[in-house]
């Protein structure tokens, strides 16, 4: 069993080196205001856990800002151990609202992220250049000031040993800094430890060599 672990992270976003294990999200939903010569543009992330709740979230605010000029949006998420991303000009020139929004996204490492950004137009003309600066400028911005969380992802190991290797099999899950689950007692003892799962084959493999292969997975 697969699951994840939540730590905050409370610095900004950045383009930190992370473990195959590990990835970055927003801690709750966050928005951000800023103009660029008179247009205002509203920034608001999501955490979304698939493509339905992305498009649901987009939905959502485009409802909310329904009397907006644009709202752009992009989005990524892993489904099944795939990526999917998704970005939307809104009526925007190609290439100069939704894909800035979604390399907004990436830059700071950002997984399982909806980010849709609302326009009022102010009157000037900005420009391709110019609407790719406001629009990936209006996420970053948002990002930076947002709370982060660190996921990692973990794995449940299940095995069982005699009655003789409890006391060592406790000093290996510590050492491995792993977490006791439901334990079950009868002839011998049924452990489900979870741990990260870059640890996963180096914990069985250890469990193997210090119970002399009288474990049973």
């Amino acid at each position: 069993m697969v699951s994840n672990i939540k730590k905050s992270v409370k610095k900004k976003a950045s383009k930190a080196k992370l473990a195959e294990d590990e990835y970055l999200v927003l801690k709750k939903r966050s928005r951000h205001e800023s103009k660029v010569k008179g247009s205002k543009f509203i920034a608001t992330a999501q955490t979304v856990n698939n493509q339905e709740e992305a498009e649901a979230f987009i939905a959502e605010i485009k409802k909310e800002f329904h009397d907006a000029t644009h709202n752009c949006s992009a989005f990524t998420v892993k489904e099944r151990g795939k990526s999917r991303v998704r970005y939307n000009d809104d009526g925007e020139p190609s290439g100069t609202a939704g894909r800035p929004i979604l390399q907004a996204i990436d830059s700071k490492n950002l997984s399982n992220t909806s980010i849709v950004v609302t326009r009022y137009f102010g009157g000037t003309k900005l420009g391709t250049g110019g609407l790719m600066r406001a629009y990936g400028g209006a996420a970053t911005e948002l990002i930076e000031n947002a709370d982060i969380e660190k996921i990692q992802i973990t794995q449940t190991v299940s095995f069982t040993v005699s009655f003789d290797f409890v006391n060592m099999i406790h000093n290996i899950v510590g050492n491995f800094k792993g977490t006791m689950q439901e334990t079950q007692y009868g002839d011998d003892v049924t452990f489900n430890v979870d741990l990260r799962k870059t640890k996963y084959n180096s914990f069985k493999e250890k469990l193997i060599e210090a119970t002399n292969g009288q474990v049973k997975f």
